[in-house]
């Protein structure tokens, strides 16, 4: 094949790629978009929107794609912890100061179609099954090798690279960008599955116990009521890792941990994993830039990682849109990395913090956190406040308002 000229190719079709993309076709920068998977993921993943996102597309796109996004999902206010045999105590997100006061439970899958019609909306569509297998950068562009599906191969060349790929980027590979970090220890086991039971679907829910934790969000679908997330992160006699796990074994899992007798029914998704959390000590290599989670993993505690990687693409895409359009310096696009660089490391931070005290804790320590601690912390009031707040990513989103909004203009 020829070669094919592009101001900028985009690697990944997940959220982050889709809105870097429909960022720059909006402004009319010749954008690229190549994915070595078949095609999109059915697959619900990262769950959670928060009202900084929400917020940053409606800057960039307008109100439409927000609203769009929260008619598909399910807004939830309201999130309830379970600790031991306290009674629950509830987080009341409807005082955050956004008209997005909540949190948006949306399937990623779901949130991937909506990014890409607006992508498409822009002239912008996915390349499926075309991988990147190598590239060699300039000082005027980056020449990029792509494999096609039937072996071809294809030189494109292009002004700027954008590794969306996620955390087994083949861009980040390509520049020998270091991925410091490791993982989490323990068994975390994931169902979409029916679940009715008496504590309703108006709450996202977390139980912290002695013999484990679990998580639970309401999905909205119409042809399956009751469906939902659960996340079974069960201690001491646990599964190897190795074993399969069905159904039945989930549901002891989720009854032992929680201490409810829960019934599950349908299930269209049932899955073990390991949670990783690692980052790149850089966001810029040259005309080769990183994004969401070929840039920065963690656990998704907090339901931060996507949302993170969205925010990423608004400020590049800003930046990006500067210097290819307004005629901007090169030193421009050094401010993505001055800005988003410290925020994936609170996030990272943060959700550590999260993960290991909340999720975690055994034993002595455990128990103090669960009875005494963590009580006191998440009742008080103030401390709601900030936690809220932080979660949303309401403050990043509006110090980075002005970027994106110079984008626009």
């Amino acid at each position: 094949m020829g070669g094919t000229d592009a101001e900028v190719l985009v690697v990944g079709a997940g959220p982050t790629g889709l809105v870097l993309a429909a960022m720059l076709g909006r402004v009319g920068v010749a954008v690229r978009v190549i994915d070595k998977a078949a095609g999109r993921s059915r697959k619900s993943k990262a769950l959670g929107v928060h009202a900084g996102t929400l917020e940053a597309l409606s800057d960039v796109f307008g109100a439409g794609l927000p609203a769009r996004m929260v008619a598909t999902g399910q807004p939830v206010r309201t999130v309830r912890f379970h600790l031991d045999a306290r009674p629950p105590i509830a987080v009341d997100l409807g005082a955050l100061p956004s008209p997005y006061n909540f949190v948006l439970v949306l399937p990623q899958g779901e949130t991937e179609r909506l990014l890409a019609e607006q992508a498409a909306a822009q002239g912008v569509t996915v390349g499926w099954r075309q991988e990147l297998t190598g590239l060699a950068q300039d000082r005027d562009g980056v020449r990029c090798a792509i494999r096609h599906p039937d072996g071809t191969h294809e030189t494109v060349r292009a002004a700027y690279v954008v590794g969306c790929d996620g955390a087994h980027s083949a861009v980040r590979h390509q520049v020998g960008a270091t991925f410091a970090g490791g993982s989490y220890p323990g068994t975390f086991l994931l169902a979409d599955v029916v679940l009715d039971w008496e504590l309703g679907r108006d709450s996202v829910r977390f139980f912290s116990t002695e013999a484990g934790a679990m998580a639970f969000f309401p999905l909205r679908d119409p042809d399956r009521p009751g469906l939902c997330r659960l996340v079974v992160i069960p201690k001491g006699d646990v599964p190897a890792a190795d074993a399969d796990i069905d159904l039945v074994d989930f549901a002891a899992l989720a009854r032992t941990v929680t201490g409810l007798p829960l019934v599950l029914g349908e299930a269209t998704w049932l899955t073990r994993f390991t949670i990783h959390h690692r980052m790149v000590e850089r966001l810029r290599h040259g005309r080769v830039f990183l994004a969401g989670d070929a840039a920065h993993i963690h656990s998704p505690a907090g339901g931060q990682g996507m949302n993170t990687g969205i925010q990423d693409a608004l400020n590049l895409g800003a930046r990006l849109t500067e210097v290819l359009r307004r005629g901007g310096s090169d030193d421009v696009l050094d401010r993505y990395a001055q800005d988003r660089l410290p925020v994936a490391r609170r996030v990272l931070r943060g959700t550590d913090l999260i993960s290991r005290v909340g999720l975690m804790a055994d034993g002595w320590w455990g128990r103090l956190l669960r009875r005494h601690l963590l009580p006191w912390v998440i009742g008080n009031r103030a401390l709601q406040r900030r936690i809220a707040l932080g979660l949303s990513q309401l403050p990043v989103s509006r110090r980075e308002r002005p970027v994106r909004l110079g984008a626009m203009r």
